[in-house]
């Protein structure tokens, strides 16, 4: 009779436990293809409106990563793969009107790229109000870039391929300096 009054007493216990958590999850879960979905629809919203961030997180040289220093190479990339981290707020801003670069520069440089007295001459550094501006998706959604600054000194073409996820490259030709890419992604800001 106890044994029967204990099962008796758990099996409430349980069905009552049971229907609490039932009561209380009254919100919907969100399956990794729904939040898939609406992450790609909300980047494709950013790139409609050309109002986005890309933030870099990662250099990649031409070279590798590296340079000279007083005669000797030197590896910058800790582990030699030429993919530099960049610990630092890094981004290309694109605006209707604008484009605002602030990335570091990692290579050589080829003609007249000597250091000058300029500090905003080092990096890939500019703010261009007259530029060219194409953008094609493919069919699997990436999303290329094709920005063309006439107002900035050496920078030629900047190419920023877009994943759905909102994953991006931008490889940036210059005219004095070896070609550089940047890995990161766009946000809203």
């Amino acid at each position: 009779m106890k044994l029967l009054k204990h099962l008796l007493l758990t099996a409430c216990l349980v069905a009552a436990g049971t229907a609490c958590t039932y009561a209380q999850d009254t919100t919907k879960r969100v399956t990794r293809a729904e939040r898939k979905a609406m992450k790609e629809k909300d980047v494709k919203k950013l790139l409609a409106s050309r109002r986005f961030v890309f933030q870099a997180q990662y250099a990649n040289p031409l070279g590798g990563g590296m340079t000279t220093l007083n005669g000797r190479l030197i590896n910058l990339s800790p582990n030699g793969t030429g993919h530099i981290y960049l610990n630092y707020y890094y981004d290309l801003k694109i605006r209707p009107d604008s484009v605002i670069a602030y990335l570091p520069y990692y290579g050589q440089g080829q003609f007249n790229s000597g250091y000058t007295s300029d500090p905003n001459d080092n990096g890939v550094m500019f703010k261009s109000t007259k530029f060219g501006y194409t953008s094609k998706t493919n069919k699997k959604g990436m999303t290329t870039i094709i920005i063309t600054p006439q107002d900035a000194k050496y920078n030629r073409r900047l190419t920023l391929t877009v994943s759905p996820e909102g994953y991006a490259n931008l490889g940036v030709i210059i005219t004095n300096r070896s070609a550089i890419s940047y890995d990161g992604y766009i946000s809203e800001k």
